[in-house]
């Protein structure tokens, strides 16, 4: 039988997931889903924050004005989970937010979750490192790629980003998939509220990677590493 996603007219969508665990650990969700109509179908490949490992989900469900009803089925080992999410939130700026159930035999074990779709990119594995935020399609110069999504903070942390006020944006979404570069693609600019956004510093092809040069908003940086970027002088 054809599945949903081989069916004519049916527009593909890219998003992000994140989670965090019972156990504190991390994850996130890249979705590639196909929409028809109020009817969605597709694959998850989940990621642990800090580990090359992923694992293959199966995905079905419907979205109605601004809500998502989505039935996860594991592939790589057999498990299932609901997500139930509602339209963007404010105060995180994200897609959608809402819990991720999963059935334990008595009552379903809830995580909070929140799901972020950026239309202009996606997830992919980085030439420079594990995984990169990449155009979906060519962006002309000086074009916002990508708002900063999650919760503003008074703590920097190794994914943060510094916003205009001097406070931190924790990102719940690609953000946390954004690599240094030093001869980078893209710029920090800010909206009106502080929160960071990403613009194009040059026409952009796609499949480019965003990147943006940590040490020109971070000052100090939270943590040191060996920049793998391909240009001839390093400023970390």
């Amino acid at each position: 039988m054809r599945g949903l996603s081989d069916s004519p007219g049916a527009r593909q969508r890219h998003m992000l997931g994140f989670f965090v665990s019972e156990e504190g650990v991390r994850h996130y969700d890249r979705f590639r889903l196909f929409s028809h109509g109020d009817h969605w179908d597709g694959e998850i490949l989940r990621l642990v924050s800090g580990q090359s490992d992923t694992e293959r989900i199966a995905v079905t469900g419907r979205a109605g004005s601004d809500e998502l009803e989505l039935d996860l089925a594991g592939q790589d080992r057999p498990f299932h989970q609901r997500l139930l999410l509602r339209a963007e939130t404010p105060d995180i700026d994200a897609g959608y937010i809402g819990t991720l159930e999963t059935p334990t035999g008595g009552e379903a074990r809830r995580s909070a979750y929140v799901l972020e779709e950026a239309p202009a990119v996606r997830l992919d594995p980085s030439t420079t490192h594990g995984w990169g935020t990449v155009t979906v399609e060519p962006v002309v110069q000086g074009r916002e790629v990508l708002p900063i999504r999650g919760p503003f903070s008074a703590v920097q942390t190794p994914y943060s980003f510094r916003t205009s006020t001097g406070r931190h944006v924790e990102p719940t979404g690609y953000g946390h998939f954004i690599n240094h570069a030093c001869e980078p693609s893209c710029a920090i600019a800010y909206r009106s509220d502080g929160r960071p956004v990403l613009v194009a510093l040059r026409d952009l092809p796609a499949g480019a990677e965003i990147t943006f040069d940590y040490t020109q908003t971070e000052g100090d940086l939270a943590n040191s590493f060996t920049c793998l970027c391909p240009a001839a002088i390093h400023k970390v």
